[in-house]
This record gives structure tokens, C-alpha cells and sequence, in this order.
């Protein structure tokens, strides 16, 4: 294992020696200057390179990247140059990057205890979350720009989000290939003065929602095989995509016909205007085939839905009534529309169990037929 230290700079004239010098101590250091507006103090020993134009975080990140790579590191550690970090966490990168090579590292703040200002800690929270919803994985903090980043691992992925959100969408694609993704505590301050941040509050927060709502709709409805190609800049033909989304959690008949069952149960239940969207998400929830669910929903089609309503409002008038639901029911008053609402729907749950169960018999027994033959 070879490391160094990745620092990149915009601006931070009166902060990024000490920086420099404490992290020396412990690895080699490599400056990247985001287009500066100002002079930078002079930074002896260390390899510096300098961008002709501010182009983001992610960007200076990347060509630290590079220039580690040809310079033969094996990892990076990424520091802010700011002064919020300690080098004296670095020990804790340099083990756990021993032990573990492939895993990338990442630090964890106790943003509370460091006084971090309350509308970061809510913007750390929102991210961990949406963190957790892309990837399963529970972690406190995901904004810390203090990470250990093994460089086979930089050149294998391939990240389009520029600027801050470089880092979110590399965490997500890292944990998406299987990359163990390991916490490290450290601290950090935020004394008046020393963090300025560069952060953008519209565009950079616009940017990363947009990346967040990308990746959260790939985590649902992109088959792993997918996302694990697409991170790594590998395409499928249609074909070879298609295959793969009829096709993930359906190589067993049971799970197959699972998903049968509850596509026509949702198809049934008069969910209108969400209906495809909660399928698709219980179908995420029991890892269960989304795009068989989806297809086997679409018994409600165009046609068939004025029947199936008119039945479950039949069933649903003969569960709470004891009579049969006389056609055409006589016009409903105001106060009697709400209840043929709420019959039509315990019906069309009934309607929805008795077509599913079936549903999900026969396809199981057709699958365990094809699958003998």
C-alpha cells in the first residue's frame, strides 16, 4: 500500500499551510489549486497542481486522482483544506486502509459535539437518509469530505455528478458494486473563521437533488446486475436489459409467482394515481421482480376496469349489506356516495385476494413445468 493526502483548494490562503504541514507528517501530500482568486502561501514539499478555472470540488478531486494514479499511489486520503480536520485522525485512514484495501473509508463527525451549525446538521441528515434508501446502508454521515479512497477503486467507477455532489454519487456507486463501505470517527471544528465553505445553496443543492432522485429511482427500479454495469460505464443491448429486469429475484417459481400474485392484487385494489408506483415499491420492499409485478398489474387495462370496479362494489355491497346490488343502483345520495366508495374498495380487496391467489397457484405450476423441462 502506497498513500498520500489529497487536498483541494479554493481560496483558503490562510489555512491550507497548516494544513499541509500537519498532514506531511504523515503521508505524502498532493495540493490541488481550484482556480484560486488569491495567492496561495507558498507550499514546500508537497506535489501542487493548478487548475486554470474553478471547476468544483469534484473536478480538483478527480485530477488529484489522476496525478496520484501516475505518481504510482495506491490510495488517496481527501482532506478539506479549510482547517476543519485533524490531521492527527490520518493514523486511523492509514490502518483501516491496511486492513482493508478495497473498502472505501470514510469519516463520521459528531457534528453536535464540533458546534456545527444546525441547517448543515439537517442537510447532513437529509443526505444520510436518502443515503440509506439508495444503498441500505445505515450511515450517520455522508457530507465529510475526509475519505479514503482506493485509487483501483477511482478508476473503476465511473462518476458524471460534478461539484459537491462528485462525492455523494461515488459513496452510492461504491456501495452499489459491493464495496465495503467502512466508518472511521474523527473530529472536526467549526470555530468562526476557519470554515468557508464554498458550497452554492441554490445550484449545488438543485444539483444534488436531481443526482438523489436519479440514483433513488435506479435503486427501485434498476436491476442490480444493471446498476453495477452502468457504475462501472458498461452498457447492455435492450435486449440484455430487458432480460435482466424480467429476470432479477424471478430464477426461483416461487419468487416468480410472487410477484404475479401481487401485481394482480395491486392491479385490482383501486389505488388510482399511485397504484403502479405501490407496486412497485412492496415489490422493492420483498425483493420480488418489479417489472413481472408491473405487467401482471395491468389487469385493471382500460377496458376491464369499469368491470372490475362494479364487481368489487358487488362484493363490497354484499359484505356489509347481506343483498345483492341491484343494477342499476338507484342515484346515490351525498351522504350515500362515501359509503359505495368505501364498499367498492373493501370489495375490490377481496376481488383483488381471490384473483391473486390463483393467479400466483397457476403461475408457480406453469413455472415449476418449465423450469423441470
Amino acid at each position: 500500500m502506497k498513500p498520500c493526502i489529497l487536498i483541494p483548494c479554493y481560496n483558503h490562503a490562510s489555512t491550507i499551510a497548516a494544513v499541509v504541514s500537519a498532514a506531511q507528517k504523515f503521508c505524502p501530500v498532493i495540493v490541488v489549486d481550484d482556480g484560486s482568486t488569491m495567492a496561495l502561501p507558498e507550499l514546500l514539499g508537497c506535489e501542487i497542481i493548478r487548475l486554470k478555472t474553478n471547476s468544483g470540488k469534484g473536478a480538483a478531486l478527480v485530477a488529484g486522482f489522476q496525478r496520484a494514479l501516475k505518481l504510482g499511489f495506491t490510495h488517496a486520503i481527501t482532506m478539506d483544506s479549510d482547517g476543519q480536520h485533524f490531521a492527527e485522525d490520518l493514523p486511523k485512514f492509514l490502518e483501516a486502509a491496511a486492513a482493508q484495501p478495497d473498502a472505501f473509508i470514510v469519516g463520521v463527525r459528531d457534528l453536535v459535539a464540533a458546534g456545527c451549525p444546525k441547517h448543515r446538521q439537517r442537510s447532513n441528515a437529509v443526505s444520510s437518509f436518502w443515503f440509506r434508501v439508495e444503498t441500505g446502508i445505515r450511515l450517520r454521515d455522508t457530507q465529510c469530505g475526509f475519505r479514503g479512497y482506493p485509487l483501483a477503486l477511482v478508476e473503476k467507477l465511473k462518476i458524471k455528478s460534478g461539484r459537491y455532489a462528485f462525492e455523494l454519487e461515488f459513496m452510492v456507486r461504491a456501495a452499489w458494486i459491493g464495496t465495503s463501505v467502512v466508518a472511521v470517527p474523527v473530529k472536526c471544528t467549526y470555530v468562526d473563521g476557519i470554515r468557508n465553505s464554498h458550497f452554492r445553496p441554490v445550484k449545488d443543492l438543485a444539483h444534488i437533488t436531481f443526482m438523489n432522485i436519479g440514483l433513488v429511482l435506479q435503486s427501485w427500479f434498476v436491476p442490480r446486475t444493471l446498476r453495477v454495469a452502468w457504475s462501472c460505464g458498461k452498457k447492455f443491448p435492450l435486449r440484455k436489459t430487458a432480460y435482466e429486469f424480467f429476470t432479477e429475484h424471478a430464477h426461483d417459481p416461487l419468487r416468480m409467482s410472487l410477484a404475479v400474485g401481487l401485481g394482480l392484487f395491486f392491479g385490482i385494489v383501486p389505488l388510482w394515481g399511485i397504484q403502479m408506483a405501490t407496486v412497485a415499491a412492496v415489490a422493492h420492499l420483498l425483493r420480488l421482480n418489479k417489472a413481472i409485478a408491473l405487467v401482471a398489474s395491468n389487469i385493471s387495462f382500460g377496458p376491464a376496469a369499469p368491470f372490475i370496479i362494479g364487481l368489487g362494489l358487488i362484493i363490497g355491497h354484499w359484505m356489509f349489506t347481506g343483498e345483492v346490488l341491484k343494477f342499476p343502483p338507484p342515484t346515490p345520495a351525498k351522504a350515500e356516495i362515501m359509503t359505495y366508495v368505501g364498499q367498492c374498495f373493501a370489495g375490490s380487496v377481496v376481488l383483488g385476494v381471490l384473483v391473486a391467489v390463483p393467479g400466483t397457484i397457476v403461475t408457480y405450476v406453469i413455472a415449476r413445468m418449465v423450469k423441470h423441462k
